[in-house]
C-alpha cells in the first residue's frame, strides 16, 4: 500500500505524555492523504505497547518497535526511519501535542515544491501562565521569524518533514552521537550539504508538552553537550567550529591571531567561569530576567563543557 507520510516518532518514559501525542495523532483531519506511524521505544519501562495498548489495539496504522536496552536518541530515531515507507517522513518527539491538521499541512508544503526540509514551530509557552524560561525557549532559532528559508543550524527534529529519500542518502542520524543534543544538527549540517532546500513554516505549529523544564536542568543539559556531543560534531565537520561560541574556547593565541579573536578569547575567559555561571543561576531562579541572560545560560553552559568544566 502506497503511503504518503510516516511519521516517526522516539519514545522512552514518555508515559502521559505520549499518549495525549498519540491521540492527538490518531485524530488528524489528513485530507485524504495516507499516513503511519512509527514509535520507536528505546528502552521504556514499561514497554510502550503496555502503557499505550489501549490506543494503539484500535490503530493499526501505528507500528512499535524496540531497542532493549536502551541506546539513544539517534539510534531510536534510526530505528523508526528504518521501518517508514512514506515518501515524506515527519519526525516528531513524544511529548508533542499536534493540531488537526499538521500532517496536511506538511504534506501540502511539500507537494507545493521548493522544499525538501519542512521545519514546522514547536511552542513552549503555551499555558495560560507561562514562565518566563519557555517564553525565551520560544524566541530561540527561528522563533516569530516569518516564513522562508531557515540555516542549518535551527534544524530541530521535534516537527520537521524530510523526503525519505535524502534521509536515506543521508544515512540518518549519527549513532555515536548518545548524550544529550546535536544529533539533529550534525544531520541537518549534512542535508544542506546535500543541497536540501530548508524552509520554515511557523503556521506548523505544534504544543511541546515537555517544556515545564526548569533553566537549572536546561543547564546541566547545555553543559553535558558541551563535553560530548558538540567536541565530538566539531571533529567531524571542521568547517563548523563556529557553532555555539565554540571559536572562542581555543587558545587565547590560536590562529587567526586578529585582536578581535585574541580579545573575544579572553573576554570569554573573564565572562564564563563556574562561579559566575552559579550567580547567574541563581539571578535566573529568582527573579526570571533579563531574557538575555538565559542565552548566557545556553552558551556558557557549551563553553563550560568544551573546557571540561562544570559549574555544580
Amino acid at each position: 500500500m502506497t503511503v504518503d507520510l510516516s511519521v516517526a516518532v522516539p519514545a522512552r518514559d514518555d508515559g502521559s505524555h505520549l499518549r495525549r501525542m498519540l491521540e492527538s495523532l490518531l485524530s488528524q483531519d489528513c485530507g485524504g492523504c495516507s499516513w503511519e506511524a512509527v514509535i520507536a521505544d528505546d528502552g521504556s519501562e514499561p514497554p510502550v505497547s503496555s502503557s499505550c495498548a489501549g490506543l494503539l489495539r484500535d490503530s493499526p496504522g501505528v507500528r512499535v518497535v524496540r531497542l532493549e536496552p536502551a541506546r539513544g536518541r539517534a539510534a531510536a530515531r534510526n530505528a523508526a526511519l528504518r521501518e517508514c515507507r512514506g515518501d515524506i517522513v515527519l519526525m516528531m518527539d513524544g511529548d508533542m501535542e499536534l493540531p488537526g491538521d499538521l500532517l496536511r499541512g506538511h504534506l501540502e508544503r511539500h507537494r507545493a515544491g521548493g522544499c525538501e526540509v519542512v521545519m514546522g514551530r514547536c511552542l513552549n509557552a503555551w499555558r495560560e501562565s507561562p514562565g518566563r524560561f519557555q517564553v525565551w525557549s520560544d524566541s530561540r532559532g527561528m522563533g516569530d521569524r516569518p516564513a522562508g528559508p531557515f540555516p542549518w543550524r535551527y534544524f530541530a527534529t521535534g516537527n520537521v518533514s524530510v523526503v525519505r529519500r535524502l534521509l536515506e542518502e543521508a544515512g540518518g542520524f549519527d549513532e555515536r552521537m548518545t548524550g544529550y543534543g546535536g544529533e539533529d544538527t550534525e544531520l541537518g549540517y549534512r542535508l544542506h550539504r546535500m543541497g536540501a532546500r530548508l524552509c520554515w513554516d511557523p503556521s506548523l505549529t505544534v504544543r511541546h508538552l515537555g517544556a515545564e523544564t526548569d533553566v537549572v536542568t536546561y543547564a546541566r543539559r547545555m553543559v553535558s553537550y558541551g563535553a560530548n556531543g558538540l567536541p565530538y560534531m566539531l571533529r567531524k565537520h571542521p568547517g563548523i567550529g563556529f557553532l555555539l561560541g565554540s571559536r572562542w574556547v581555543e587558545p587565547v593565541l590560536a590562529r587567526p591571531r586578529r585582536p578581535a579573536c585574541v580579545f573575544m578569547r579572553l573576554l570569554s575567559r573573564a565572562l564564563v567561569n563556574a562561579p559566575l555561571y552559579r550567580l547567574v543561576l541563581w539571578w535566573l531562579r529568582l527573579t526570571g530576567f533579563p531574557r538575555f541572560l538565559y542565552t548566557y545560560i545556553s552558551v556558557g553552559g557549551c563553553m563550560l563543557g568544551l573546557r571540561g568544566r562544570n559549574f555544580e
